[in-house]
């Protein structure tokens, strides 16, 4: 069960960093006893691996890493080590349930994108942030570049090897699939929607140092919660109301939530 007085904090709407230490361990160990996910995210890889695979020659380093990682928290993995870059980042998303992305500061310490597997964005795809800045990457998020930008460049050049830190994100959906790439269909708010209609998509999202690369894994895994569950908690219900009630226009806009938004609030 979701924590939700943490996720949902007893405040009006802003953008929070939100950060705790975490544990890899934990953030990567399989969750999905059905398999389910891991057969999904190794349909989707092998079926489209364009859209959800990036590995630049430049996160060579951060792939081999990662693997040392994998294994190190007891992931039985085939052996990658004479198979080309592509193929060696494959092993790890036909391992972990998680989507991950690399992230490497260049010569002024600025952090951009050098690859990664997302097999279930939340409206977004991989290949178009490869290469951003992380300040270009939250770009078109409304106002949080001003209220965090230099909180997470700060973290990212204090972040020591080996750390571990996690936070959450959340979202509305009107689908309960997991993967919502931007090329696939999504169903529009509307105020016709019921509390059968929507779900909270929850981004349980990890930062880790790697090393000796001194890249960053920023691991982010899907979990879906309908929303009349969260109406069967009242204080839940209510704190999610309030971050609706007093999320900025452009806010609830860049979620395409606002054509719904009192409909939402009326269903909470």
């Amino acid at each position: 069960m979701p924590d939700w007085s943490r996720i949902l904090p007893d405040a009006d709407h802003r953008w929070t960093m939100g950060l705790r230490p975490g544990d890899a361990a934990e953030f990567f160990r399989p969750r999905d006893a059905t398999g389910e996910v891991l057969r999904e995210r190794r349909r989707w890889l092998a079926d489209e691996p364009e859209k959800y695979v990036v590995a630049t020659p430049e996160c060579e380093s951060c792939v081999d890493d990662s693997l040392a990682v994998a294994k190190s928290l007891g992931f039985a993995l085939p052996n990658s080590d004479l198979k080309d870059l592509p193929t060696r980042a494959m092993v790890l998303g036909c391992a972990w349930e998680s989507d991950f992305v690399w992230l490497l500061p260049d010569d002024g310490g600025t952090y951009h994108v050098v690859g990664g597997i997302v097999c279930f964005p939340s409206s977004w795809a991989l290949t178009d942030k490869v290469g951003l800045p992380i300040g270009d990457v939250h770009a078109p998020v409304p106002g949080l570049n001003s209220a965090l930008g230099r909180q997470i460049d700060t973290f990212l050049a204090k972040l020591e090897p080996g750390a571990a830190w996690t936070r959450e994100n959340w979202s509305l959906s009107r689908s309960d699939e997991r993967n919502q790439h931007t090329s696939r269909p999504r169903l529009p708010f509307d105020d016709s929607i019921t509390a059968d209609d929507v779900w909270i998509r929850l981004e349980h999202q990890l930062l880790l140092r790697l090393r000796p690369s001194s890249g960053v894994l920023f691991g982010i895994r899907i979990e879906l919660v309908p929303l009349v569950e969260i109406r069967q908690d009242a204080e839940a219900a209510r704190r999610l109301a309030r971050a609706l009630k007093t999320m900025s226009q452009e806010a609830a806009e860049y979620k395409i939530l606002a054509p719904a938004r009192e409909r939402l609030i009326a269903l909470l």
